[in-house]
């Protein structure tokens, strides 16, 4: 395949992707992160791998560029220590458990989906 043919076929997955996503719902989650910093609660933003990463860049955009308290998990010492004691399913779902108040909002990313850890944390 040449580089040309990669990049049409790859810009037009991400426009078809674009075009598929409902703008409704994007609207829905801003005001309940907006409403989530104007009630002075946090946004927890939790992943795994490159996940965690862009976790920690959406936390941290979050909290430079709109002002609104995001956290992540991705310290190596929390991280190995709940997976350690508590299992690495369930590490996420201990987190929230301790970092969590109520009526704060967490986003979980994950590529698959399927991530029991995450899934687990979105069960707590």
């Amino acid at each position: 395949m040449q580089s040309s043919d990669y990049f049409s076929e790859y810009f037009n997955d991400i426009s078809v992707s674009l075009h598929s996503v409902d703008s409704s719902l994007l609207e829905e989650a801003a005001n309940i992160i907006s409403e989530c910093s104007r009630s002075g609660r946090k946004l927890i933003v939790v992943g795994n791998g490159g996940s965690a990463a862009m976790a920690s860049h959406v936390a941290v955009d979050f909290t430079k560029a709109a002002s609104i308290r995001a956290i992540t998990f991705n310290e190596a010492d929390l991280l190995t220590c709940f997976s350690n004691d508590y299992g690495y399913e369930k590490w996420v779902a201990k987190a929230i458990e301790f970092y969590a108040d109520n009526r704060d909002v967490v986003i979980f990313i994950s590529s698959s989906g399927k991530s029991k850890n995450m899934l687990n944390g979105v069960l707590s």
